[in-house]
């Protein structure tokens, strides 16, 4: 936490609380010495030594100003970096991302407040006591008297204002989710007319922000007013102590206002902290939430290099549930494959069945519960995060493009991106006529406020992104989902290259156009695989193949006719007795609900004759 320019703060903090000494000391000699003696000189040279301290004082004051400052720019060099990494990898959702950075931003603004530089001046409290002490013992107890009230008003404050406060920091995050998710999606709000509804749930959430935020600041306004108060009644009581003990001949008249002086010096940091208390609390959960965050991603075991892989892709035993501890059905239920390396796997099924999970699984974009996910018999998390992505090629079923030129969003947001391996990448996902056909070329900015592309080209600029690093394993969900009929012809012959290249290629698809380049087909039901079979069509199916995508063009539709379900439940029922392993392909069964996925041999079924 830039702990080398905290210290520096103990020591400059030193400084100011011992010159604070110098204004009571001046006021003490003037009603002590000048006015009894009628000494001119003596009051000159004493206002002057004043005025260099407290001259000195604010130079110390300014430089406590910047050494925090200096902190927070420390501990964000320190943080930022091992956060954005951390989020990066962690499946933790939008939600545990927005809140983790408003806790590192609450953390920084607290190290670079007055209100830290208060905490430094709270030790030398005590020596202000003494000196109270040294004046009369009796201001001395009114004092300590005083500053034990506030510590206990202090103490009363935390505990009531703690749940208040809590329930406000909630409901704001919940707030402020809500706000980018509608906003990450404005286009279909705008579409669908969705505004007013959507504005009144902003508003109730919003209302409830609102709410519990008051009811917290009420409070710890309701505790500062009561210190303030306490304070400004200890001066009275002070002073008017004082002046009895002047009369009672005990104490000279400069040493009431001397100790007026030394009294609001020690009680002014109680006051400090209990006006900023609210927060203090929060930047101690914020610090206390970061740091368990980053000793967890520290935790992590060190991954080396591994070889170049082939491609070989073997996931066992793979359960997804999120909803675990309430009892929710799982996404994805005892999956167990296998993919050759150099192989096409075409996953098909109904919406909702879990396809898209399995691909993001596969790629390590969510945690699953249990089960593993190997690429050449390593398990992912085996494999460096960089080596992993450029082995990897993925395109999820939602594009998502980040603001800046299409050369960089295809070079995977490289600082320098490889010109010739951004055009090889292009024309490897039959996208680099739409790309010179842009105002700018490869160097036209996209994004909000830039060229928007339609969902076509997003799905392009995604392939040719995951292209990028010439990977040995494609990973494609809903590749196709926005593509027209020459976009789809361009994505098969892409996807016959990669083929042709040796890389093994998983993809995701409800439209069975794309069937014709697989090696396999796995059926996807209710979160288990209903059937793996070899794809075996014959040249002329696949010469007349775009007349079919052309036909299918409506995926969500066609999969629940009849006619669809009917060809994807034909099974041979002599070979579903007998479980005949195809030769050369991955062996998975489909088990009763009872049972694990193993992987015993598929249904041999002829695709070429069922489509």
């Amino acid at each position: 936490m830039g702990l080398g320019s905290l210290k520096w703060v103990a020591v400059f903090s030193v400084a100011t609380n011992l010159l604070m000494i110098v204004p009571p000391l001046h006021m003490l000699q003037v009603y002590d010495r000048v006015l009894s003696s009628n000494s001119l000189e003596t009051l000159i040279y004493i206002t002057l030594i004043a005025v260099a301290a407290m001259v000195l004082y604010g130079a110390a004051e300014a430089v406590r100003g910047i050494l925090v400052q200096r902190a927070a720019a420390r501990y964000t060099v320190e943080k930022a970096d091992p956060l954005f990494e951390g989020l990066s990898k962690s499946n933790g959702g939008m939600r545990q991302s927005s809140g983790l950075l408003r806790d590192f931003n609450m953390v920084r603004s607290f190290i670079a407040s007055r209100t830290l530089v208060g905490l430094f001046d709270l030790p030398f409290a005590p020596f202000f006591v003494l000196l109270m002490f040294m004046l009369h013992w009796s201001l001395g107890i009114i004092t300590l008297v005083g500053i034990m009230a506030l510590v206990g008003i202090a103490i009363m404050q935390k505990v009531i204002t703690a749940k208040a406060a809590d329930t406000a920091k909630e409901t704001d995050s919940e707030a402020l989710s809500f706000a980018q998710t509608v906003f990450s999606r404005s286009e279909d709000i705008r579409a669908m007319g969705l505004l007013p509804s959507v504005m009144q749930r902003w508003g109730s959430r919003m209302g409830a922000s609102l709410a519990s935020g008051d009811e917290a600041a009420g409070q710890a306004s309701a505790f500062y007013g009561t210190s303030k108060a306490l304070r400004k009644i200890l001066q009275i009581a002070i002073m008017a102590w004082g002046a009895y003990l002047v009369i009672d001949g005990q104490i000279s008249g400069g040493v009431i206002f001397a100790a007026s002086m030394l009294s609001g010096r020690a009680l002014a940091p109680f006051e400090q902290v209990i006006g900023g208390w609210d927060r203090i609390s929060q930047a101690r959960g914020s610090h206390g939430k970061l740091e368990a965050f980053l000793a967890e991603q520290a935790n992590r075991p060190e991954t080396m290099r591994l070889p170049e892989p082939t491609g070989h892709i073997a996931v066992e035993s793979l359960t997804f549930n999120p909803n675990e501890e309430k009892g929710g059905k799982p996404i994805l239920e005892n999956v167990s494959f296998e993919v050759p390396a150099g192989k096409v796997l075409a996953v098909i099924g109904p919406s909702g069945a879990g396809k898209s999970t399995i691909a993001k699984a596969i790629v390590g974009a969510i945690q699953q519960n249990t089960g593993q996910v190997r690429l050449d018999g390593a398990e992912r998390s085996q494999w460096p995060e960089d080596q992993w992505g450029e082995t990897v090629g993925y395109v999820s079923q939602e594009v998502t493009l980040f603001p800046g030129s299409l050369a960089e969003n295809i070079a995977r947001l490289e600082i320098e991106p490889n010109e010739e391996k951004v055009v090889r990448a292009a024309m490897a996902a039959g996208m680099h006529d739409m790309a010179v056909a842009l105002p700018d070329g490869y160097g036209t900015m996209i994004g909000p406020g830039a060229v928007m592309l339609s969902g076509g080209q997003k799905q392009r600029v995604a392939l040719a992104r995951a292209l990028y690093s010439d990977p040995r394993v494609l990973i494609l969900d809903e590749p196709n989902a926005h593509l027209d009929a020459n976009g789809e012809t361009s994505l098969i012959a892409a996807i016959e290259r990669a083929k042709g290249q040796g890389r093994t290629v998983v993809i995701v698809t409800q439209r069975r156009s794309v069937l014709t380049v697989a090696d396999y087909v796995m059926t996807v039901k209710d979160g288990r695989i209903d059937s793996y079979v070899t794809a075996n069509f014959s040249k002329s199916q696949q010469q007349a193949k775009p007349q079919q995508a052309a036909a299918q063009a409506e995926p969500q539709a066609a999969q629940n006719t009849p006619v669809a379900a009917a060809k994807s439940e034909r099974l041979d029922s002599e070979a579903l007795k007998k479980r005949r392993r195809v030769a050369g392909a991955p062996g998975i069964s489909t088990p009763a609900a009872a049972e694990p996925v193993v992987a015993p041999a598929p249904v041999q079924r002829d695709l070429g004759e069922r489509l």
